[in-house]
């Protein structure tokens, strides 16, 4: 339990900028460092790197990371954000490519823990929750620092945020040498091999879902704005959302726990797909920070318990290949998501985005219906 959660602090601090994602396009929009078509590159940049961290560790036969890897990775984190600050061309997209990579690392190190885990959905859970109180409080304290009107600042105040985080974990997580692929392999059923093309549909639903959420989220804030709400409202509006859905996810596991709750019905997808798509018109129709906030809410409660739900499912249908594909399945179309959302304005087709994120949170119970 230590070294999940550990891993799940580990994968707090890496999911930051997933979390920050709206805030920081803003803030780049607001300073006039790209304009608004291309300031999704720097969450797509980010995600990249997240990407490429994802697959490459698979193909080079990881199935877990020791901790004096994930060390070397929090202290290239914290040299790349700090890089993005450089006025060289192209730094702020090479640097948080970098932060990326990092990031990937780490997220990958909690992925693999909570897949290796007995009750999966239950391990998934507590990395989101953790991430989302984390996420939560880290916005509150950069919005009262004022981090969000000034560029420096923020990376300034962010990489205390990341050194005290990271160094927490590292001295939790405490990785036992090959315990993620005994534990991977003692779990997989006997009819693993014979649902391996469930598995691959699985992970292009994670694919489908994150492109269309994560592209949403990138321009959540930019849009809201546009409606003349403002942006300390929003942060907090924000911040207040991601704790309250976070303490909310965490009693939700704890009482499945004890029932042993587990997603086995179309339903169990269904009903917080629905939730998401009532959370994304409210957030899109929104003209006030209250309504937006409600909207912030419902998308975090919907999202994170399909999300830990969707998982839980894919690497149970085959937890070979899914346990260590499923990072690179959520950050394939978090990584397209935000530059295909930034293009669709750029050409009025914004509404048109909006209508597929809508979609990608009902792909999910289809897959579940189909696949039984």
């Amino acid at each position: 339990m230590r070294s999940l959660i550990g891993a799940s602090l580990l994968s707090a601090a890496s999911a930051l900028p997933l979390h920050l994602l709206p805030l920081l396009v803003a803030a780049v929009i607001a300073q006039g460092r790209l304009p608004v078509a291309q300031a999704g590159w720097v969450a797509s940049a980010c995600l990249l790197g997240q990407l490429v961290a994802a697959i490459t560790l698979p193909l080079l036969g990881f199935t877990y990371v020791k901790r004096g890897h994930a060390a070397v990775c929090v202290a290239a984190l914290l040299l790349a954000l700090h890089g993005s600050n450089l006025p060289f061309a192209g730094s702020l997209l090479a640097a948080w490519f970098a932060v990326g990579l990092a990031c990937g690392n780490l997220y990958f190190l909690a992925t693999t823990t909570a897949a290796a885990a007995i009750n999966k959905e239950a391990a998934f859970a507590l990395r989101l929750c953790l991430s989302l109180i984390v996420s939560g409080l880290t916005i509150f304290a950069l919005q009262l620092g004022l981090a969000f009107s000034n560029y420096a600042v923020l990376v300034i105040q962010l990489s205390v945020v990341f050194f005290i985080l990271t160094l927490i974990g590292l001295w939790l997580y405490k990785p036992a040498a090959a315990t993620a692929a005994e534990n991977v392999q003692r779990v997989v059923p006997m009819h693993a091999q014979k649902v391996f093309h469930h598995g691959s549909a699985g992970l292009a639903v994670v694919f489908l879902l994150f492109l269309g959420q994560t592209g949403f989220w990138a321009y959540a804030v930019q849009t809201v704005q546009q409606r003349n709400v403002s942006l300390s409202n929003i942060a907090y509006a924000i911040a207040f959302s991601k704790i309250v859905a976070g303490v909310w996810l965490y009693r939700n596991s704890k009482y499945r726990a004890k029932t042993k709750f587990r997603a086995n019905t179309v339903y169990d997808f269904l009903v917080p797909g629905a939730v998401l798509v009532i959370a994304l018109l409210c957030m899109s129709l929104s003209r006030v920070a209250p309504a937006f906030m409600l909207g912030v809410l419902l998308w975090e409660l919907s999202l994170n318990l399909l999300g830990a739900r969707l998982q839980a499912a894919v690497v149970d249908d085959n937890p070979r290949q899914a346990g260590v594909w499923i990072t690179a399945a959520v950050f394939l179309g978090a990584c397209i998501g935000p530059a295909l959302h930034g293009a669709s304005i750029n050409m009025r087709l914004g509404d048109l985005f909006v209508g597929y994120a809508c979609l990608s949170a009902l792909i999910p119970s289809l897959w579940f219906k189909l696949k039984r």
